[in-house]
């Protein structure tokens, strides 16, 4: 039997079973809330600061309320404490989301509040290399939540699945313009020529705490890196490809069935970069 976790549920500690939502609530009925997931290191959190304000960001757009950095950045602490996680990597999601109200966003009781919880469980080390396959679903570049991490991740999650049947580990996501948009958990990079490219934010891709990372490490290493629409083609004549997460880090990946070379050199430069750079501020 699996020991009930601790989870932080609107300043409060209690176990996961002590959590009740309504079942009138938006964010169970239509998924109508944000969320953030971010790596913890032996309990520090160092990209805390770039997801707390990428979650108030995708909040404001749900019109949600969000509790001030420190009271976050304390549950986060807590909850890492509480469930054992102090000494190695856990993972760790912070969920928002509205209560119960209707679609317009009136509620009918005087004691409904917005509600935030947070999560931590161990998180294994990403594998050495990511298999990619190119997935039907497309990502919707105009759509209102784009560049939101909402909880309407259906679209990204189903991806997923179809990307693990067909025997890879992430699925790549073409937006309706029919350019490369990111993976399905994960932003995409491609090393062409010597220079680092990756999809614009107008591709309709996440603006991933890590991909930012990555891309300042670029510029501090003296590599090139650009934004750039690329095609499914890119895919495939790419000299090198990697995929970044706050699970996966900076991971080296190739397609499913394809010779490319895997790690590359910038991508194993890279991804040591970002090592450094992540135990330093941990």
């Amino acid at each position: 039997m699996n020991e009930e976790k601790i989870v932080w549920f609107n300043g409060t500690l209690m176990g996961e079973t002590e959590v009740h939502l309504s079942p009138f609530d938006l964010g169970v009925s239509v998924g109508l809330g944000v969320f953030e997931t971010l790596s913890a290191y032996r309990g520090l959190a160092p990209t805390f600061p770039q997801h707390y304000e990428r979650l108030v960001s995708s909040a404001a757009e749900m019109d949600l309320s969000v509790p001030d950095a420190e009271e976050i950045a304390d549950a986060v602490e807590s909850v890492i404490r509480a469930n054992g996680l102090g000494e190695q990597r856990a993972r760790v999601r912070i969920s928002l989301g509205t209560g119960a109200r209707d679609l317009g966003g009136h509620c009918s009781s005087a004691d409904v509040q917005d509600y935030i919880i947070v999560t931590a469980i161990p998180q294994d080390d990403p594998k050495p290399m990511a298999e990619l396959v190119l997935v039907p679903k497309r990502c919707n570049e105009h759509s209102a939540v784009t560049g939101i991490k909402s909880s309407s991740y259906a679209n990204h999650v189903l991806s997923y699945r179809y990307a693990r049947k067909a025997g890879a580990d992430e699925g790549v996501m073409l937006n309706t313009s029919g350019n490369i948009c990111e993976c399905s958990m994960s932003n995409l990079f491609l090393v062409k020529d010597g220079k680092v490219l990756t999809p614009p934010l107008s591709s309709g891709c996440l603006p991933g705490v890590t991909r930012a990372v990555v891309m300042k490490l670029c510029q501090e290493e003296s590599i090139l890196v650009e934004e750039w629409d690329l095609s499914e083609d890119d895919l495939f004549t790419a000299d090198e490809i990697f995929i970044t997460s706050s699970a996966r880090e900076v991971q080296p990946a190739k397609m499913v069935d394809t010779e490319m070379q895997c790690p590359g050199p910038l991508s194993k430069r890279i991804a040591e970069a970002y090592q450094r750079n992540i135990h330093n501020e941990a």
